[in-house]
């Protein structure tokens, strides 16, 4: 594996596979590195925690680091590039183009953390621009930033193949995530209720079909006081907006906090299966 800090020609040469991550690797990035490697492209990794997708500070600077395990991680798996770029070679002083992430960005996650979707569609542009993927993967457990990106590289017109991969789950179907670390094992236990609580709310929809009370009767049945839910939606999957009476396909999308730690979580259905 080589390591790189910029990006020469012979790279822009590859038409690379490239997965964007903010490091912390774990289960989750190992199987977007094993989806990208049946592509047969040469496969490039990227570490950047991004400064201007925080909204908090003190979150920017408690996310977590593990550089060192990350790199020998990524060298098992045989990834060709990691790319671990400086901030001012990605964002460099004589300009980069900002994106605004519209309307939607400022929706659910982007009401909650105001500029993240700007910041997360800003340097997901400056490494489309400056690594010029072939193919770039994306796992489904942020699912309203995937289709903000999908949406920029139809507006870019971006030749870009995005990729979605399962979110991966723990044993107990808590969704993994960088940030899992930072909780204790009692506040592992607590996450465990955001995917029961998505699959509450799924059946109470396909019970009833009556989106609000789906969601008030989920939240008063597995309701705690360790888990702090900041939104909870039923929204059309192919918008990614309010439900209509054509609608058939669904996703539940959440985000909660336990112990102080943000988490997401999403769960996508159709309207025709069965309990």
């Amino acid at each position: 594996m080589k390591i790189i800090k910029e990006i020469d020609k012979d790279i822009l040469t590859l038409g690379a596979c490239l997965i964007p991550t903010m490091g912390a690797l774990h289960a989750g990035h190992i199987q977007l590195i094993k989806e990208g490697k049946k592509l047969k492209l040469p496969l490039i990794v990227s570490i950047f925690v991004n400064p201007i997708q925080f909204n908090d500070k003190d979150d920017f600077a408690n996310y977590p680091k593990t550089i060192d395990k990350d790199i020998e991680i990524l060298n098992n798996l045989q990834v060709d590039y990691l790319f671990i770029p400086d901030s001012e070679y990605i964002y460099p002083s004589n300009g980069f183009e900002s994106i605004d992430s519209g309307e939607l960005g400022r929706k659910y996650e982007g009401e909650s953390r105001p500029g993240h979707f700007d910041g997360v569609l800003t340097v997901v542009n400056r490494l489309f621009e400056l690594i010029e993927p072939k193919a770039v993967i994306f796992g489904k457990k942020d699912a309203q930033q995937l289709f903000l990106i999908k949406k920029l590289v139809l507006d870019k017109k971006y030749k870009i193949q995005i990729i979605e991969c399962k979110t991966v789950r723990d044993s107990n179907g808590l969704a993994l995530s960088s940030r899992n670390i930072l909780l204790s094992k009692k506040g592992e236990n607590i996450a465990t209720s955001i995917k029961k609580l998505l699959n509450e709310t799924k059946k109470n929809f396909l019970t009833s079909k009556d989106i609000e009370n789906s969601l008030i009767e989920a939240r008063d049945k597995l309701s705690t006081k360790n888990l702090k839910i900041d939104y909870l939606e039923i929204l059309d999957y192919e918008t990614f907006c309010k439900p209509t009476k054509i609608s058939n396909s669904y996703i539940i999308v959440i985000a909660a906090y336990v112990e102080g730690i943000r988490l997401i979580d999403n769960l996508d259905f159709q309207l025709e299966e069965t309990l």
